[in-house]
């Protein structure tokens, strides 16, 4: 486990961090609990907190409760309050105040061991948990709900403007009805492949249609990175056992404004795509603005908003 661990005595700190490293635990030493914890914020990758009460019971329980505050669902914290004895109130007091565990002084290195393992078995069915709860079972790519949480964070935190691509397998239809479901299976993950590494925040939102959201908001770097993707689609020769199946994608690329919503800059996205649809399929459309209502699809998988007052225009690759 990637471990902080706050003693303001230094020969405790420095004993109970030797215990860690030689089970292999990563150790990261304070003796500032305000250090600490910024640590612990700023770095998502550790998994548990070891507080040192050094004799105030108090000041130790309050750190386990900033502690808890910083951990969530998606990101599980083992915190570990160690003590000197404690009654029986206050040991009950202090689960309440966030610890996991409560472990006094004198220490048992054996309890410690233990403990953490215990832990790091729970942060792993957490894990786990979290996967089964974010991920698309077929691609690995986000699921519907997990992509929008996460995009709804990026436009609301950027300063910036971003851009959304919006994706769809060309003809996926006639491929299921022609090779059969394995087939489209096939073709799901193998559009899924290339677009899972263009960024972290990319999701499948329902059948053969996907969604990406890029960390800049520049149009034309945008569209580009979507053509390199369509191209790229399109040089795919997949083995559906009797035949090769070819695929292409249309694209529709739009860009929102610092803090506008996901919903209509996915809209506007979705509505690009649309236009590429009609405009003959495997091509990218650039969302831009003009005074004309907007021309929605009917069956597009982007959550209701507004109509926006926008109208897509297709620009040739």
């Amino acid at each position: 486990m990637r471990v902080v661990l706050l003693a303001a005595d230094q020969t405790l700190q420095q004993s109970i961090a030797r215990l860690l490293e030689t089970r292999g635990h990563e150790v990261a030493c304070f003796s500032s609990s305000n250090v600490a914890l910024d640590h612990l914020d700023a770095n998502e990758e550790i998994n548990a907190l070891v507080v040192v009460d050094p004799g105030n019971a108090e000041g130790g329980m309050e750190i386990c409760w900033e502690a808890r505050l910083l951990a969530s669902f998606e990101r599980p914290i083992y915190v570990c309050l160690i003590s000197r004895p404690l009654t029986s109130e206050a040991f009950i007091e202090a689960l309440d105040c966030g610890a996991d565990d409560v472990l006094q002084l004198p220490l048992s290195q054996d309890e410690l061991y233990a403990r953490l393992r215990a832990a790091e078995r729970f942060n792993s069915m957490q894990l786990k948990l979290v996967e089964m709860a974010t991920r698309d079972g077929l691609t690995g790519l986000f699921n519907r709900p997990a992509f929008f949480s996460r995009a709804t964070r990026l436009c609301q935190d950027a300063p910036t403007p971003l851009a959304a691509i919006m994706v769809d397998i060309d003809h996926f239809k006639e491929i299921n009805d022609t090779h059969g479901h394995a087939a489209g299976d096939k073709a799901i993950r193998a559009v899924a492949e290339i677009l899972k590494g263009q960024g972290d925040t990319v999701g499948r939102l329902g059948g053969e249609e996907f969604a990406l959201v890029l960390d800049h908001g520049d149009a034309k770097d945008a569209w580009r990175e979507a053509e390199a993707m369509r191209r790229y689609i399109a040089m795919q020769d997949i083995d559906v056992g009797e035949a090769r199946l070819q695929l292409s994608c249309s694209f529709g690329v739009a860009v929102g404004s610092p803090g506008e919503d996901i919903d209509d800059i996915l809209r506007k996205a979705d509505a690009a795509l649309y236009a590429a649809k009609r405009a003959g399929r495997n091509m990218v459309a650039l969302y831009e603005a003009e005074p004309s209502p907007m021309v929605n699809r009917p069956d597009s998988v982007v959550r209701g908003v507004k109509p926006s007052d926008l109208r897509p225009r297709r620009i040739a690759g």
